[in-house]
């Protein structure tokens, strides 16, 4: 697990080059449809490079009685880092940014591993994430509250290992006006507001360790017992829908929002701990799942400035444990410009 930096990629796949309004190319014998270049300019045959600036986040929510509820965080970390795109690969290499990275001594010192990747087509947006953390700190209490004495200034659980895999994917039904890698991935240009309806499906698998149960003994009574978990493994898979929409205004500035919504099957081995007694169960049920993305900026034919949100959550509805959650994403600022000469910007039909 990296300590220090963080190193990431995400291999992204597109389609062909656009020419004036829609067209149809070649591509390996199959007939491949470009944007609707009164909506969209595709600029994926360009080599893009990027700045940027970036935090990733993980959380644990676990929700009791009287509203009364507990959050615990990783000590997550803030980089700066370039990328390129061209065709179907994107790469960005990120480190930590000094002097940004030195609170240990408030929420402690998390080991982590954390790659993220979102892959944005023409026709689909897919998130990838794999991430293990060690020692998470808790933001929702202080320390007196928890009758804890510790030399950093908020609650820490040294104790707590989490990993979690998964892969979200959507269906983009009107992609040939609206384009998710306009506002994430700086190849494209949409110059006219346009939305879509997006379906699709997930699948996850998320573990969690502790030495003790997630709920301090001082509010154990407040939480049921199914939310005193000290392992467990969690699987959920799942269909979703959703819509996005991206305001334009001035042809330059834009505004894009999307929120998908699903549910399906939960499958989870569990051990919790009340009064010293462990019991360990496997439960069957119903669970959750929401993903937001947002991004907000400016776009032109050669450069795009702007910021990004992505974020996913999952909960369950089930009785023992409907009130507990976890969630991944991350927050990025973007400056990027296209390489080419000026007559690559309105590429001919090959």
């Amino acid at each position: 697990m990296s300590r220090r930096w963080l190193f990431h990629f995400a291999l992204l796949v597109m389609v062909g080059r656009v020419t004036a309004q829609t067209f149809t190319h070649r591509s390996g014998g199959t007939a491949v449809k470009g944007f609707d270049t009164a909506y969209v300019h595709d600029y994926s045959h360009l080599y893009t490079g990027r700045l940027y600036l970036s935090t990733k986040f993980n959380q644990l929510g676990l929700a009791g009685a009287r509203g009364l509820r507990i959050t615990y965080r990783p000590n997550n970390r803030y980089n700066i880092g370039a990328g390129l795109s061209y065709r179907s690969v994107t790469l960005n290499i990120g480190v930590g940014i000094p002097g940004l990275n030195r609170d240990q001594d408030k929420r402690g010192t998390t080991r982590y591993l954390d790659a993220q990747a979102n892959i944005y087509t023409k026709r689909s947006a897919t998130n990838l994430f794999l991430q293990g953390f060690q020692c998470f700190y808790m933001s929702s209490h202080t320390k007196d509250e928890l009758g804890w004495n510790q030399e950093t200034a908020f609650p820490t659980r040294p104790d707590i290992r989490e990993y979690n895999l998964g892969i979200s994917r959507v269906h983009i039904f009107n992609h040939d006006r609206f384009s998710y890698r306009a506002a994430f991935n700086q190849d494209a240009w949409q110059r006219k507001s346009q939305g879509s309806l997006l379906a699709g499906w997930y699948l996850t698998y998320f573990r969690l360790q502790a030495d003790s149960s997630l709920v301090p003994v001082r509010l154990a009574t407040a939480f049921k017992p199914g939310l005193h978990l000290v392992r467990g493994g969690f699987t959920d898979l799942g269909a979703s829908i959703g819509y996005a929409y991206t305001l334009v205004v001035q042809t330059h500035f834009f505004l894009t929002g999307s929120m998908v919504l699903g549910g399906g099957i939960s499958a989870q081995r569990a051990t919790t701990a009340e009064k010293k007694h462990e019991n360990a169960k496997t439960d069957f049920g119903l669970g959750w799942h929401a993903q937001m993305r947002a991004a907000i900026g400016y776009n032109s034919e050669r450069y795009c400035v702007g910021m990004s949100f992505n974020q996913e959550n999952i909960g369950y509805l089930m009785e023992e444990r409907d009130l507990f959650r976890w969630g991944v994403g991350n927050i990025r600022v973007n400056l990027a410009r296209r390489l080419g000469r000026k007559d690559a910007y309105h590429p001919g039909e090959p």
